[in-house]
């Protein structure tokens, strides 16, 4: 399952459900798109020298299996799709 974390709105805040409702139907989006509430995905992104936009997958364990940039197309080869 693919998920879209947003880690801030346009003003720098949290975003709010509406902010993630307009992110997900401006791009077309139809997975879930969640909030980076408590900065967690921010701070693991910008705390070396990785950047933003950033991708991470996680195995059946919840367990970091690939860190990085990376498409849907990319991400679906790491998935076997």
């Amino acid at each position: 399952m693919f998920l879209e974390v947003i880690i801030e709105n346009n003003e720098g805040e949290v975003p709010s459900v509406e902010d993630l409702a307009e992110w997900a139907g401006t791009y077309g989006l139809t997975m879930p798109v969640l909030a980076d509430a408590e900065s967690i995905i921010y701070s693991f992104a910008t705390g070396g020298s990785i950047g933003l936009p950033y991708s991470v997958l996680l195995d059946r364990g919840a367990v970091v299996d690939e860190v990085g940039t990376a498409s849907v197309s990319d991400m679906d080869d790491l998935l076997g799709g």
